[in-house]
């Protein structure tokens, strides 16, 4: 499979014209339509079929397109960061994150844009959604991380980026570090410990089961929580992908089962230097 193949049924499925396509590719259009027959003997279908004149593209080209047009962004993800480590410009990567959602998720990602920029400098905010998405309005962020149920404006762009789900976080010597799952009953004597910034999963637990919890409330980020169940003040109901500090557990949550969706957002038509626009190509095409 060749990416010319790909550029031009891509191209194809948003114009479905293909004297409009090759013009835009400037190639004949006979090129052009043999590159895509030999993209469909590939993938053992045709993508694409016509009726006089209407194209259209098959259920085969439906179902394909996300999947080629996200091989497309990241072959030229890596062509554009290629492009600018032979300028090495000093650039910048400010990455909001919201309440509960860790960083660990895009570390990948952010040594992947560092490794082609290596002057790249980034910086993290972790605040509530709306203080990120303010900061987003303000220029002060270049994109964040944002629970999936928070209504966006209309001026940021969004992707969903994966699906999150809860976890029990306990010291290792609790007696119930051992098991594998928990459920709200296993927790019945717990202190549950609310952060105001840690997702709302301890909160939900609570309102989803209707069972009286003992609650220790705290004022700060999942990493502040997570000090306080180390020195044994109770248990907290956090994300699943944060971190596991030294000499603290963590296991599942399946009884109820607690999930919430983690978008990718930035402000729609704002320009973007090499690093933004690589890593949220980056991110698109992952689905971290």
């Amino acid at each position: 499979m060749e990416l010319t193949q790909v550029r031009y049924f891509v191209t194809l499925s948003r114009t479905l014209n293909f004297t409009r396509a090759a013009e835009m590719h400037h190639v004949s259009q006979p090129a052009l339509t043999r590159a895509v027959q030999r993209l469909e003997e590939e993938l053992g279908g045709p993508l694409l079929y016509r009726e006089r004149t209407l194209t259209r593209l098959t259920e085969l080209g439906r179902s394909m397109l996300p999947h080629l047009q996200a091989m497309l962004d990241a072959a030229d993800n890596a062509i554009n960061l290629a492009a600018a480590r032979r300028t090495q410009p000093r650039c910048s990567l400010k990455i909001g994150l919201g309440p509960g959602i860790s960083a660990s998720v895009i570390a990948a990602l952010i040594r992947d844009v560092a490794a082609a920029l290596p002057k790249l400098t980034v910086s993290f905010e972790e605040n509530d959604a709306l203080r990120i998405t303010e900061l987003m309005l303000a220029d002060d962020l270049d994109c964040a991380l944002l629970p999936g149920d928070w209504a966006m404006p209309e001026r940021l762009n969004r992707w969903p980026l994966y699906q999150d789900r809860a976890a029990v976080f306990l010291p290792d010597r609790h007696e119930l570090s051992q098991m594998q799952s928990l459920g709200a009953s296993d927790l019945g004597g717990e202190t549950i410990l609310i952060g105001d910034r840690c997702g709302g999963f301890g909160v939900r637990l609570i309102e989803t089961t209707g069972q009286e919890f003992r609650q220790f409330r705290c004022g700060g980020t999942a990493a502040h929580v997570l000090e306080l169940v180390g020195a044994g003040l109770g248990v907290a109901i956090l994300s699943e992908r944060i971190t596991l500090p030294e000499a603290l557990t963590k296991c599942a949550l399946n009884q109820p089962l607690l999930e919430r969706p983690v978008h990718l957002a930035s402000v729609a038509g704002r320009p973007q230097g090499p690093a933004v626009s690589g890593f949220i190509k980056l991110c698109r095409a992952q689905r971290v």
